[in-house]
């Protein structure tokens, strides 16, 4: 899929037929796709209002607890995939559907978590351009000494 025109002119030379092998050649682009790169068409065809549109996650998160899968239905749509793993079911919404704030990029991903037909928990995937928070665990956990500080504290003990 790298060479287009390798695979076409592969195609010319099996088949001889035009038409059936620029649809091959559409068909196989489309099949070939990443779950990542259909997201970023998606989230790039959506205009301002529909990006107004997304609900808010945490909107989400307090609207959906303890609902059933028809509100869920209704209020998010059709899943994009259901997933079983024993009493648990879990649709999974990878189109843009929430975002953080409302000036902010729509999240990866949402999960709607049942249990016994019913919302157990939401999940969410925030979205990769999401910066990181300012804290940081490496700045409360103080590292160990190397030589060069030993050498340094020494030589400011002997400057005093």
């Amino acid at each position: 899929m790298k060479n287009k025109q390798a695979l076409y002119d592969h195609c010319m030379e099996t088949f001889k037929d035009d038409e059936k092998c620029k649809s091959f050649l559409e068909k196989s682009e489309a099949d070939l796709k990443t779950s990542e790169e259909i997201r970023k068409e998606q989230v790039a065809k959506l205009s301002k209002e529909q990006l107004a549109g997304l609900k808010l996650r945490q909107e989400i998160k307090d609207t959906l607890v303890s609902k059933n899968n028809l509100f869920v239905k209704e209020y998010l749509g059709e899943p994009d995939e259901i997933k079983h793993f024993g009493d648990r079911e879990y649709w999974v919404y990878t189109r843009p559907v929430s975002k953080y704030k409302p000036d902010s990029v729509p999240d990866e991903e949402i999960t709607v978590i049942f249990r016994r037909a019913m919302v157990e928990r939401v999940n969410h995937v925030k979205p990769a351009s999401h910066e990181e928070s300012s804290f940081q665990f490496k700045k409360l956990i103080p590292r160990k000494k190397t030589d060069d500080d030993k050498e340094a504290e020494k030589a400011e003990t002997e400057k005093k």
